[in-house]
């Protein structure tokens, strides 16, 4: 069985019985979303639905719903005899991703509103300023993850076209392992990359230009992804 953390679900509050649940649903594929991406879940993890209806205090039916949902965005897989596990890397695949990813990020401004530039522009501050703190502390890999994600949600929350959005997120979560095992290598390099790359963003953001801001991603993800072919090559 693979290992599940224990994680404090927020309150749902005053509200009533069907909102509390859909805002339960929405916490435990966020956890298990973080959790495989950030590696805490390595490839081959198993995640038992009695384990984690268990942790998370809900039946095994919500539990399995929220599997389906990572399923089909390519975290996990059902195997016979076994259950549900986290899917490996495979480099080809990643790869294919990040190219696609790279020609969505191209036309992104198309399907962007400027009119959420500005409180954008006040969250994408926030997470330079952060950026640039972590390159004087020591390496803390869920901080750099929490960042990135930031990053990630401040620009797809820009994307009008509900398809695109999707679409640009699902790239987004199938990269981010691949990511993250480059920063465990070059820690000092990586760090500077992404706080380069959140005041470039504050740059395009500052003057309302959403298709610039798609080509700054475009940028980044293409440098990803070439120090990714570098380090397995």
């Amino acid at each position: 069985m693979g290992r599940v953390a224990k994680t404090k679900l927020s309150s749902a509050g005053a509200v009533d019985k069907i909102s509390g649940v859909r805002y339960q649903m929405s916490e435990i594929h966020r956890t298990l979303r973080d959790r495989i991406c950030t590696l805490y879940y390595p490839p081959g993890t198993v995640l038992g639905e009695t384990t984690l209806a268990d942790e998370f205090q809900v039946s095994r039916t919500p539990i399995r719903q929220n599997l389906q949902r990572l399923e089909y965005e390519g975290l996990v897989e059902t195997k016979n005899g076994v259950g549900t596990i986290v899917r490996g890397v495979d480099l080809r695949e990643y790869l294919d991703t990040y190219a696609f990813w790279l020609r969505l990020s191209e036309i992104l401004g198309d399907f962007c509103s400027p009119a959420y530039a500005p409180k954008a522009l006040e969250r994408m501050r926030g997470l330079a300023l952060r950026a640039r703190a972590l390159q004087h502390e020591p390496p803390n890999f869920e901080a750099f993850w929490q960042i990135l994600h930031g990053l990630h949600s401040v620009t797809n929350g820009l994307i009008t076209n509900g398809e695109v959005r999707q679409t640009h997120d699902r790239c987004y979560l199938l990269a981010s392992r691949l990511r993250l095992d480059i920063v465990e290598l070059s820690w000092d390099d990586e760090t500077k990359n992404l706080h380069r790359e959140l005041e470039e963003c504050c740059l395009a953001l500052r003057a309302g230009d959403t298709r610039a801001l798609g080509l700054v991603h475009r940028n980044y993800i293409s440098f990803g992804r070439a120090r990714i072919t570098r380090s397995n090559s």
